[in-house]
């Protein structure tokens, strides 16, 4: 069989999704040719950039399973539009997961979260919906990184005291900082002024200022909380071990929520803006909820 080419492709997608467009009111192709791009700029070959012309047509109904199962398209190509099509109601979790067993899917998506990232196209929606869509790709961004088979470090080790000595660290006595973390616990927010970045601007003398994250005061009085409580410690060596993941459920140990504002704290001082992903994409919350359990169960 002789498959459609790239051309073709895309003329499919284009007159599939035509007179349809995104939540800020732009042509849906806009979206699809910026994913293909997405995924060309990635080192994606044409299977993989086919399959992200066509990422959405199955969900939307823009095309039919029907259709997909009989194109003039490789087998690995429909493999890869599958992959990327939710199922009506799936847990985000099991969609990552899918994507990721799918060779060449986690790039197709990778390609499809920067696009519906990008601050200019966000800026265009109201601000509920801009924070939901924001925390939503941020969550999916950090399920395909997800590795149930990543190896965990040997502790206590050289650079980690372990568990015991992680949590024998925290300060109980700091009651302020351990109350502030349970009142976000309580009634966690993220709203849209938490965490923005600052554009980039030409200077007088010529040279260029680069965009840095903007924190709201509720953001800083977490950073501050964990360290005040002893999560933030130089007894855990951050910059020798990749953070720890959460669990399958979101959640983290106590240990791992040391190790982890640990890696955001000190981290921001080398990444602007490892605070503001975290707090996106569910890690943030994982930490103080896992430390305030701690504190409150050890208090019983």
């Amino acid at each position: 069989m002789e498959y459609l080419s790239l051309d073709q492709v895309e003329a499919v997608a284009r007159r599939a999704h035509a007179g349809q467009v995104d939540k800020a009111g732009r042509p849906y192709a806009e979206h699809l040719a910026a994913v293909a791009a997405g995924v060309r700029e990635r080192g994606g070959d044409p299977e993989q950039i086919a399959a992200a012309w066509l990422h959405d047509a199955i969900e939307d109904d823009a095309l039919s399973g029907e259709w997909l199962a009989g194109a003039p398209l490789s087998e690995r190509t429909k493999a890869l539009v599958l992959a990327m099509t939710k199922h009506p109601g799936e847990d985000p979790r099991d969609y990552a997961a899918r994507l990721r067993a799918e060779p060449g899917a986690v790039v197709i998506k990778q390609a499809d979260l920067e696009h519906n990232s990008n601050p200019r196209r966000l800026a265009e929606l109201d601000p509920a919906t801009r924070i939901r869509l924001r925390r939503k790709y941020a969550r999916m961004g950090r399920l395909l990184r997800w590795d149930p088979a990543a190896p965990v470090p040997a502790r206590p080790g050289e650079g980690d005291p372990g568990d015991a000595a992680l949590l024998d660290g925290l300060r109980r006595d700091r009651t302020d900082g351990w109350e502030t973390l349970a009142a976000h616990v309580r009634d966690w927010q993220v709203q849209d002024d938490d965490y923005l970045w600052t554009e980039g601007r030409r200077l007088p003398d010529g040279g260029w200022q680069l965009g840095y994250p903007v924190y709201s005061g509720r953001v800083d009085s977490i950073r501050f909380a964990l360290d005040s409580v002893g999560a933030v410690t130089p007894a855990y060596h951050w910059m020798t071990f990749a953070p720890p993941q959460l669990s399958r459920e979101e959640t983290c140990s106590p240990a791992d929520a040391v190790r982890l504002a640990t890696h955001l704290v000190r981290g921001e001082r080398y990444g602007d803006g490892t605070i503001g992903s975290a707090l996106l994409d569910g890690t943030l919350f994982a930490v103080a909820e896992a430390l305030v359990g701690w504190r409150q169960a050890s208090h019983i």
